[in-house]
């Protein structure tokens, strides 16, 4: 089987498809900031009502929210797998003779509960006195839960793409969107047994199955996904991945900033704010999730890094944990340029290719080269005058 080196550990290891021998100018890529996600699932519904509405649908969402650390959709569907993998092995490195990734498919019953575990805290209320948190010297409150939007990553090392023996499942050449040719799908159900996420699934009453699309009809006009456009909370940013700090003016046009991306800036800078979730998969998944911060290091530790002794990736830090603490300081007390940039979660729904931070505003321009959005760090508060409007008669 092929090598593949992989940024998300540090190292190569097996895929069973040799990988292009230079990276896409685009790829699909997003940062979701779980410190504003409020578990009102418009993500979802929107998700839903765009994509998965028909028959033998009811059971899709391929966007879904679950409360950490009890929840999950399907039921366990984490912890079942890591517990079957040995430390620091893939999914593609466990599998077993005649497959090309390790996983299961996941029984009727357990997807029978969405909402399982929502708003269920880890841990006790205190008895007494309350219990005050001093995150600077490492000290959290037992009580603590938050909300993950789980939805298909557009792995650059898709389980599902490797795992089809119809190879019915591709990489778009102009935005590494992993989709799935329902004429070319016999309903083996490989990719629902192999993506380690579950987010292909089976739709009984075609007899095929079906996987996420990241909205490329969306992407394809230059705008956002519905999940992204819909988020009430401006949890999310969406862009290019790939737009590193050399790229050059989007469209040619000189008038927009060269450069890198946002997605780009707060995933695979110096100052990396967002990490993906379970990379020791090895499916390098293209969601980023800036975590947490009022959440143990410890328990983060598992679900954001590769979570082995030895560290091998060029994040910060010299252990995964402190990459953890590191990141959540990060999150906790952004600098002012990632400041600027959180300022762009939810301030268009077009795609924003580059980007400015200045002094006291932030800019960005989409893939034509065209000003998309011009905003300062702070609204200037309006006071009314006259009338004062109160709730009585």
């Amino acid at each position: 089987m092929p090598e593949t080196y992989n940024p998300q550990l540090g190292r190569e290891h097996s895929y069973p498809y040799e990988h292009r021998e230079e990276e896409r100018d685009w790829h699909w890529g997003m940062i979701i900031n779980i410190n504003r996600c409020i578990n009102c699932n418009t993500c979802s519904f929107a998700c839903k009502s765009t994509w998965t509405s028909g028959k033998g649908e009811e059971y899709m969402w391929w966007m879904n929210v679950e409360t950490e650390p009890y929840g999950g959709y399907p039921m366990g569907w984490d912890m079942r797998l890591l517990d079957d993998l040995e430390e620091g092995e893939t999914i593609f490195e466990a599998a077993e003779d005649g497959e090309q990734a390790a996983g299961y498919i996941a029984q009727k019953e357990d997807w029978e509960y969405p909402a399982l575990g929502d708003d269920q805290a880890h841990g006790e209320y205190p008895a007494g006195d309350v219990v005050e948190s001093d995150l600077e010297n490492d000290e959290y409150h037992d009580m603590w839960q938050f909300y993950l939007p789980r939805l298909c990553n557009h792995c650059k090392n898709p389980a599902c793409l490797a795992a089809c023996p119809r190879k019915a499942i591709y990489k778009r050449e102009e935005d590494g969107i992993v989709l799935l040719d329902q004429e070319r799908c016999r309903g083996y159900r490989k990719c629902v047994k192999s993506c380690p996420y579950h987010k292909p699934m089976y739709n009984p009453e075609t007899g095929v199955s079906e996987k996420p699309v990241g909205c490329f009809p969306r992407i394809e006009e230059g705008n956002v996904p519905r999940c992204v456009s819909s988020c009430i909370g401006k949890t999310r940013l969406h862009g290019n991945i790939n737009r590193g700090p050399d790229a050059g003016h989007p469209n040619g046009n000189t008038s927009a900033a060269a450069g890198r991306s946002p997605v780009n800036y707060l995933a695979k800078s110096d100052e990396k704010a967002a990490l993906p979730l379970y990379p020791q998969f090895g499916t390098q998944p293209q969601v980023f999730y800036m975590p947490p911060y009022h959440v143990p290091p410890e328990f983060l530790t598992q679900m954001f890094t590769p979570n082995t002794n030895e560290k091998r990736n060029d994040w910060p830090g010299s252990t995964f944990e402190e990459s953890i603490k590191i990141v959540q300081d990060r999150v906790r007390n952004p600098s002012h340029h990632t400041l600027g940039i959180l300022q762009l979660f939810g301030a268009t729904t077009r795609l924003i290719e580059t980007y400015t931070v200045k002094e006291h505003r932030v800019k960005g321009w989409d893939r034509k080269g065209d000003k998309v959005v011009d905003i300062p760090f702070e609204e200037e508060m309006e006071i009314r005058e006259g009338e004062m409007w109160t709730n009585q008669p």
